[in-house]
């Protein structure tokens, strides 16, 4: 789950494709993509620290000396060929350079499925999205004053991941990600917004693709809030919504609505209404749903929010017609319901009730297999 997190922090190449301004944003839809930038290079940075502190934790004393630094040879190696090739004006390289960034980060997710190769696939997740973010800055050809403010914004953001991802205490870590998770849903959610502003088209595909990125993006906001303060041990009653057992239904169909009307027409302010409303109440949903699962069942939860960051991602990739952010997003999102369903079923529990925030504990048959167990022990 924390390289899969770290990973989707490749949301960044979506602020960087609406970047705009100045050495600062010069309109609100600038600035809601600077700060698709700022969080998702927390995200990067802070995600990778955690997810090799977490490998730490499983080192043994008599394991051998590491020189885990040296995979940053290739992936230098790689990215200034990328470099060198952009200035000799070489046709295809950016496509090349999505290709490798995605294989990379194929790669980076296929190492953590064991432990012998976990730290490799954390490197090679490093190198990913490092290339993702370089040749997506390599094909725009940024007026300087904007090129500062990317790289502002990209030096600072990494600066306060890695701050965040080694001050964190060991036993926090899981409500780290948790946290983490809900700074790709705010990526995906100021990206979409500041897709559809800048570049209102009325083709379907865009349109669907920037209201699946905001409303996905907004339950992982909201969800993955609830997740930290669950795992925190800060979460309390007075956080519930009004109404709570009957406002999914109605938020639901506010979504749907939404959709209807934002494809229905090609106002730009119906649009742009559309995507502010399901925003609005995808987040009220993720809140709702998420804070219906009980403390210790939350890291099922953060393994179905993961895969909806992966989805966003996905969405971005089509709105912005962006491959590597579609390869990337469609493999966090299918590995995250992977993980889920493989989680729900070691625990027990149903993945309908996990994806609808209907967690009430066993399923029905095993609830009778142990109520009955109780009984029998009573009766002796």
């Amino acid at each position: 789950m924390s390289i899969t997190n770290a990973i989707s922090g490749i949301t960044a190449v979506g602020g960087l494709l609406l970047i705009g301004g100045g050495l600062v944003p010069h309109s609100f839809a600038q600035f809601l993509a600077a700060t698709a930038v700022f969080a998702s290079a927390i995200n990067i940075t802070g995600g990778f620290v955690i997810t090799k502190r977490m490998l730490d934790m499983f080192k043994r004393k008599t394991d051998p000396v590491e020189h885990n630094y040296l995979y940053a040879i290739p992936g230098v190696a790689a990215i200034g060929s990328l470099l060198a090739a952009h200035a000799a004006g070489v046709p295809n390289i950016y496509q090349m350079g999505y290709l490798f960034s995605s294989l990379c980060c194929i790669g980076g997710l296929s190492g953590l499925a064991d432990q012998r190769t976990a730290r490799v696939g954390n490197a090679m997740g490093i190198i990913g999205v490092a290339g993702g973010v370089v040749t997506a800055l390599a094909s725009l050809n940024l007026p300087t004053p904007v090129f500062m403010q990317a790289i502002t914004l990209l030096g600072a953001a990494s600066a306060v991941g890695l701050s965040l991802g080694f001050k964190v205490a060991v036993t926090e870590l899981p409500q780290t990600v948790a946290a983490f998770h809900a700074l790709v849903g705010v990526a995906a959610v100021t990206t979409s917004i500041a897709s559809f502003m800048i570049h209102p088209s009325h083709e379907g595909l865009h349109r669907v693709a920037a209201f699946m990125g905001a409303g996905i993006g907004a339950m992982t906001v909201t969800g993955s809030i609830i997740a930290y303060l669950a795992l925190s041990g800060k979460l309390k009653k007075g956080y519930d919504l009004p109404f709570k057992e009957q406002i999914n239904l109605p938020l639901a169909a506010v979504n749907g609505l939404s959709l209807v009307a934002m494809l229905s027409s090609h106002s730009y302010a119906i649009g742009l209404l559309s995507l502010i409303n399901t925003t609005a109440a995808s987040g009220a949903l993720g809140w709702n749903i998420t804070k219906s699962i009980g403390s210790a069942d939350m890291p099922v939860a953060i393994t179905v929010l993961n895969s909806y960051s992966g989805w966003a991602l996905c969405a971005e990739g089509f709105m912005l017609n962006n491959p590597m952010l579609t390869i990337v997003g469609s493999l966090i999102g299918s590995s995250g319901a992977i993980l889920s369903y493989i989680m729900c079923k070691a625990m027990n529990r149903s993945l309908q009730n996990v994806i609808f925030g209907g967690y009430g504990g066993l399923k029905k048959g095993e609830a009778m297999k142990v109520e009955g167990t109780h009984t029998e022990t009573s009766v002796d």
